[in-house]
């Protein structure tokens, strides 16, 4: 059977600053080749498939410092080509300050999602790098099937992307939600220290909705330790800077 393997690359960057009073708002991006298409890798049968990714990320990045999961494996004969019979696409999530490669095979987007039409579930997707802006419309359609319900997109139109592509993006945003919800994921978008704001702009631009400080400070008091080091970023006073509380991992369900 021919194999590859397909990565989602998330990572954050900053908005230009328009209120000198706040820090500065994140924004979320994935990273696109040349060819519009997410980085692809050849698997063989005498290497496991997931540490043969983490080697070429690490090729590519010059760092190991970067989350990874298995997103989906897509088993439908549609994406099948004549070199392709299986595709395995895993989710990876890397802040650019640990990227020590200064020229990558990849250009980072910002990722916009519009809701267009409530009933028939579209959404206009907007990717905008330097260079190039990407736009199209997806689809999701529910599937009943006796007692089971089966969610499924489908690219709307023409675009300069693959069907596929735009499906795993979405798949990848809608793992990003739920795992955001109940495990420490944030904490990967962010470096090894950082402020609760930081760790709050993270969670909303994955939710895409603004939460409420003191009720979001709650939420995730038992995951975060306070250090003795300060930041301003601001014209308003210092803030404290937090480490992810590894000692919560025990608790986690």
């Amino acid at each position: 059977m021919k194999v590859k393997s397909n990565v989602i690359i998330f990572s954050t960057d900053n908005k230009e600053r328009t209120d000198v009073r706040r820090l500065k708002e994140k924004k979320l991006q994935i990273a696109l080749d040349n060819q519009n298409n997410l980085p692809e890798f050849e698997v063989n049968n005498k290497e496991d498939v997931k540490i043969m990714v983490c080697n070429r990320l690490k090729e590519m990045f010059g760092t190991t410092k970067f989350y990874i999961e298995q997103l989906y494996t897509w088993g439908n004969t549609q994406y099948y080509d004549e070199n392709t019979e299986l595709i395995v696409s895993y989710l990876v999530i890397v802040n650019k300050e640990h990227i020590k490669n200064e020229f990558l095979p990849v250009d980072f987007y910002d990722i916009t999602i519009e809701d267009l039409e409530d009933v028939r579930r579209i959404q206009k997707v907007t990717l905008e790098s330097e260079n190039k802006t990407i736009e199209y419309e997806i689809e999701t359609l529910v599937k009943k099937e006796r007692n089971n319900v089966e969610y499924i997109n489908k690219l709307v139109g023409k675009s300069e992307i693959s069907e596929l592509t735009s499906i795993i993006i979405h798949t990848g945003i809608k793992r990003l939600r739920n795992r955001i919800e109940n495990t420490n994921i944030a904490f990967s978008f962010l470096l090894e220290e950082f402020t609760i704001s930081e760790l709050q702009q993270v969670y909303e631009i994955i939710l895409d909705k603004r939460l409420v400080a003191a009720n979001f400070r709650k939420k995730i008091d038992p995951m975060i330790k306070k250090t003795e080091k300060v930041v301003k970023e601001s014209a308003f006073r210092p803030s404290n800077k937090y480490i992810f509380n590894e000692d919560f991992l025990e608790y986690w369900v």
